[in-house]
């Protein structure tokens, strides 16, 4: 397995970082595209992994759909084949993604009408006409669920009536989805109670995919941990399709964060403001999870998160990976349920090596701890393709020494 050593620029950052388009927007419109029978309506597509794999598996309709580690790319994939007339798929993967939660949404799925079946490589689906009408989800572990639901509900004859109780984790995903529709001709709502889909058709219309806020996260982690950086996200606005735009006020503590028409400008705080103790809820960003969490860390500083309860499902236990690596670093990190709680200085400052198995985001967030560090090397670099497949020339870009062993 090969590895990245990582040390920090000699002088603060001074970069221009073209960030990757966004993974979770992509893939909502892709499936959309595949219903409406032109992939080609979506441009400016995501290049990580679960994207690229997404785009192919849709192009050429194999029977076995090998997904790899991506859960959202297997999930809308399930629905999308559940509606698929008249074909047969497998949909199948890596171990760990097949150990994850996707029963739920099967059930789901075979109370609105759809034909699948748990065999040993994965499920087997049967594409049928899908009548659609009531479902009921409490507290689902994630909100991919329902955002694959809602994508396919324009093919039902008789539209979507989603109820929605209990813990809403990652709302903003399912809002991203509802926009998408509305894009696309649907005009779908969200409601105290859930989601509502009339019956109705998609509208052929081009979508160009924006650059990725949860990429942008990783930036304003190392803006913070860098005293005279300035960083500009080419292209990134403040919109409201992604939820993960939240970064500019979690970070407003370290990070100056002002809208540019180029982009967004990203500036270190010489004097930071006040960072509260209280509970930072992160239920509906927990994407934003890691990279907060080595911020922290990094300026020393003690903290409480909630809402976190659906990331012990992830490619990792992103809880335990992130307390596993503060704990090394000297800092105090411990967890029950969905509450995060880490406190205390990173005191060992040398060489730091981990393996971030096969985590995207554990990569991504612990590499800009070089900042502080003497060193980080990275096991199993390549991971980052699964979201963002140019971070390491990125980095070197903003004047990181990086070195591939």
């Amino acid at each position: 397995m090969s590895s990245l050593t990582i040390r920090r620029p000699a002088t603060p950052l001074r970069a221009t970082i073209h960030l990757p388009r966004s993974k979770s927007v992509s893939n909502r419109a892709l499936i959309i595209a595949a219903l409406l029978g032109d992939l080609d309506l979506v441009s400016n597509l995501s290049d990580g992994d679960d994207t690229r794999v997404l785009l192919d598996l849709l192009r050429h309709r194999p029977h076995t759909m090998d997904c790899g580690a991506g859960g959202t790319t297997f999930r809308f994939l399930l629905a999308w084949a559940a509606v698929q007339q008249g074909e047969e798929h497998i949909l199948t993967g890596i171990p760990r993604l097949l150990e994850r939660p996707h029963d739920d949404l099967v059930v789901a799925l075979k109370t609105l009408g759809a034909d699948i079946e748990k065999v040993p490589q994965g499920y087997r689906v049967r594409g049928r006409k899908m009548k659609g009408g009531p479902v009921h989800f409490d507290s689902p572990i994630s909100s991919q669920y329902l955002s694959a639901l809602v994508l396919i509900a324009p093919c039902f004859e008789e539209g979507l009536d989603l109820k929605w109780t209990g813990t809403r984790l990652s709302e903003p995903f399912v809002s991203m989805t509802l926009k998408m529709l509305d894009h696309f001709g649907v005009r779908a709502s969200l409601t105290m109670d859930g989601v509502q889909v009339p019956p109705c058709s998609y509208t052929p219309v081009p979508y160009t995919v924006p650059p990725d806020w949860s990429s942008a996260a990783f930036w304003f982690e190392q803006v913070a941990l860098d005293p005279g950086a300035s960083v500009l996200l080419a292209d990134l606005q403040k919109d409201t399709l992604q939820g993960d735009r939240e970064a500019a006020h979690l970070w407003s503590s370290w990070v100056r964060a002002t809208v540019k028409p180029e982009g967004l400008l990203l500036e270190h705080l010489e004097d930071p403001g006040p960072w509260t103790e209280a509970a930072v809820d992160l239920k509906h960003v927990p994407d934003l999870f890691q990279p907060l969490a080595f911020t922290l860390a990094g300026r020393g500083i003690k903290s409480a998160m909630v809402g976190l309860d659906n990331l012990v499902v992830k490619e990792t236990d992103r809880l335990r990976a992130v307390g596993d690596v503060l704990r090394v670093l000297g800092c105090t990190a411990g967890h029950r349920g969905g509450t995060f709680i880490q406190g205390g200085s990173i005191t060992n400052k040398g060489p730091f090596s981990f393996d971030p198995n096969i985590d995207h985001r554990m990569a991504l967030s612990v590499a800009p701890l070089a900042l502080v560090l003497e060193s980080v090397t990275v096991q199993d670099p390549d991971v980052v393709n699964k979201s963002y497949p140019l971070f390491w020339e990125h980095l070197v870009e903003a004047g990181y020494s990086v070195v591939r062993q």
